[in-house]
């Protein structure tokens, strides 16, 4: 007797795509959380010695999503999804020639944003209010680098900074979640505020030093805190792990006003909108 076997796989995606893409994640993740770390411990004054290491580790954060957006252009066979990373993996590694910072901002928005619409579009997922945390997610990324290269700077940066953390709050719509994974969310954003209440201005420093963040209220910095929490606890009981290497790089990356951070929030984000197991989030 003889039975059937059948696999269900990413819609336009080869069991090597899915696995590029966690790859992408991972080497993405290896340079923006090496570069977050070195920031937070260089201003501690925890480890001085970081500071002749931070051209490297600059240079690690912008060439590792960048890197990771390429092999998923390599290996997708949406060729729209393949246009927007060439897009964003080529000039993201031209964006460290000084001389082609605003021609890589433009080409890593319009990049992102198509291959970010496009493979939501493939997955099969509803065009509702659950695509409010990746459009503002993706609209973080506009404005954020924008006021990155002197457009408006403060005011840009500011909604950049409000848009990242609204975004990141309601990522948890993006897959399943329990009680379980609130509570864990709740618990970091509560450790958050008693923290902000406590030390305010070394909350402050840490979030800017280390999330790029400006302008926002600390309820606000907590409820993106709660959500990527929340993520993050889901995906990992899930084992979603396409899904945690995108919390993950949201985290490290913060607010996308610089190149390496904008590279690694459009590679989170494309993480976040892949389905668990080919199935619905």
């Amino acid at each position: 007797m003889t039975s059937e076997v059948t696999v269900e796989t990413l819609p336009g995606a080869s069991r090597l795509n899915v696995d590029a893409r966690l790859v992408a994640g991972v080497i993405g993740l290896a340079g923006v959380a090496g570069l977050l770390v070195a920031r937070v411990a260089l201003n501690a004054g925890l480890i001085p010695s970081v500071a002749g290491s931070m051209d490297v580790l600059l240079l690690a954060a912008t060439v590792g999503p960048a890197l990771g957006a390429l092999a998923i252009a390599a290996t997708t066979g949406n060729p729209v999804e393949q246009i927007g990373l060439a897009f964003v993996g080529v000039f993201g590694l031209l964006s460290i020639v000084p001389a082609a910072t605003t021609a890589a901002v433009v080409a890593v928005v319009a990049g992102g944003s198509l291959a970010a619409a496009e493979r939501w579009r493939e997955v099969g997922r509803p065009v509702d209010w659950h695509v409010l945390p990746v459009a503002m997610l993706v609209g973080a990324v506009v404005v954020s680098l924008l006021g990155g290269i002197g457009v408006e700077p403060t005011t840009f940066r500011s909604i950049g900074s409000q848009l990242t953390l609204l975004g990141a709050a309601g990522t948890p719509a993006l897959l399943g979640h329990g009680r379980t994974d609130w509570a864990f969310g709740g618990l970091a954003a509560a450790v958050l505020v008693a923290v902000g209440l406590t030390a305010p201005f070394v909350t402050g420093a840490v979030t800017l030093i280390g999330s790029g963040v400006v302008g926002a209220s600390l309820l606000v910095l907590a409820v993106g805190l709660a959500g990527l929490t929340t993520t993050a606890s889901a995906a990992a009981r899930t084992r979603h792990w396409h899904a945690l290497f995108g919390a993950g790089l949201m985290f490290a990356a913060g607010v996308p006003a610089s190149m390496p951070r904008a590279l690694a929030v459009v590679l989170g984000v494309l993480l976040l909108i892949e389905p668990r197991g080919g199935g619905s989030a």
